[in-house]
């Protein structure tokens, strides 16, 4: 505990990545009264969610319209659970559909409660102006990546700059890697419904002693449910995949946090994503990056190979892993920790302080 509080907090975080960066906020606030929306990471510390997180774990235009109703009822639902209980603060974690619904909801109806916001939505990459609205609602913004406050002080939002995580956890390889293969399609379901068909097609032509695939518990049946081989490996143990990380030749992941916990972990990748159609017709146009990759993003250049939409097949999978310049890429992952690090202070500390201030 960093000090003493005197007010609840309410939580919402909505995926796996939330769940995880809510877990590192309960480890460092552990006194506080803390309710909301978690998954099994925040769980296992005590935490009781309001509803199971896969229910918002929505990605896509056309998914989320199929899954628009219910989801309208659990903006709802948190809301009255949020006015019922009165907290002196809300945490709300990435997921910034869901959680600005919310949010805007909670200002409108009780204006005393400070809303802060951790994992700054993509405004640089597309639609600006969300920065504008997001100002007009929260108190605070913390942003994982130096290049983000700009977006959000020009409105006069207080933004702080808190570092990622994910350098507390993931550091350094292992002096020599092992034959394993690491088949990372994504946290949601959607997202391992289109990845790993094609990521398990692409594995038979893919030299490997060991192939691996990471996943969460909560979509670790799923995972098993359409692996047909008994020798790939399923794995939910966050302990284990920190020393796959360090120790994996190779990864073929989905676009996401995970490629930060693989440049952290030294470990070679490939990277793909595909959505529905009409969710990439719509997007394409409005997406203003040129790449897709948080690595690439934070290095400005192109260090791993990115397929995307028609250009992630098994064949194309296969030949971006057999001509990747390893040295490269392990050159280029060293810059992402100092990137990621705001003074040298723990990102978990920073997180901490930032939302005491509120409870105190």
């Amino acid at each position: 505990m960093i000090g003493s509080y005197s007010g609840s907090l309410y939580i919402i975080a909505g995926e796996a990545s939330g769940d995880k960066l809510g877990s590192c906020v309960l480890d460092n606030l552990k006194e506080v009264e803390a309710s909301g929306v978690g998954g099994p990471l925040m769980e296992a510390r005590g935490f009781h969610s309001l509803f199971d997180i896969r229910e918002i774990a929505v990605g896509g235009i056309l998914e989320t319209i199929h899954c628009i109703t219910r989801i309208k009822m659990l903006i709802r639902k948190t809301v009255e659970d949020i006015i019922r209980r009165k907290p002196r603060a809300v945490l709300t974690i990435d997921s910034p559909e869901f959680c600005f619904r919310v949010t805007k909801q909670v200002r409108a109806a009780a204006p005393e409660i400070k809303l802060i916001h951790l994992v700054a939505p993509s405004v640089w990459a597309w639609r600006p102006k969300r920065g504008k609205a997001i100002a007009e609602v929260y108190d605070h913004m913390m942003t994982l990546f130096d290049f983000e406050p700009q977006y959000f002080t020009k409105y006069g939002l207080r933004t702080t700059f808190v570092g990622h995580p994910a350098v507390e956890e993931f550091c350094g390889s292992s002096d020599s890697k092992e034959s394993i293969l690491l088949l990372m399609p994504g946290s949601r379901v959607q997202e391992i419904k289109a990845h790993l068909p094609i990521f398990l097609e692409a594995a038979r032509g893919i030299e490997a002693d060991r192939v691996v695939i990471p996943t969460t518990g909560s979509m670790r049946q799923l995972v098993k449910s359409m692996v047909p081989d008994d020798h790939i490996e399923v794995i939910s143990d966050e302990v284990e995949k920190r020393e796959l990380y360090r120790n994996a030749k190779l990864a073929v992941v989905a676009s996401g946090t995970a490629t930060l916990h693989l440049a952290l972990s030294s470990c070679p990748m490939v990277v793909c994503y595909r959505m529905s159609p009409l969710s990439y017709m719509i997007l394409k146009p409005l997406v203003n990056v040129k790449f897709i990759s948080l690595v690439n993003l934070i290095l400005d250049v192109e260090v791993v190979p990115e397929l995307i939409q028609s250009a992630c097949t098994p064949a194309s999978i296969i030949d971006a892993a057999g001509n990747i310049n390893n040295a490269c890429q392990s050159v280029s992952f060293q810059e992402i920790k100092s990137r990621l690090l705001p003074n040298d202070i723990s990102p978990s500390r920073m997180i901490a302080t930032t939302v005491e201030q509120y409870l105190v």
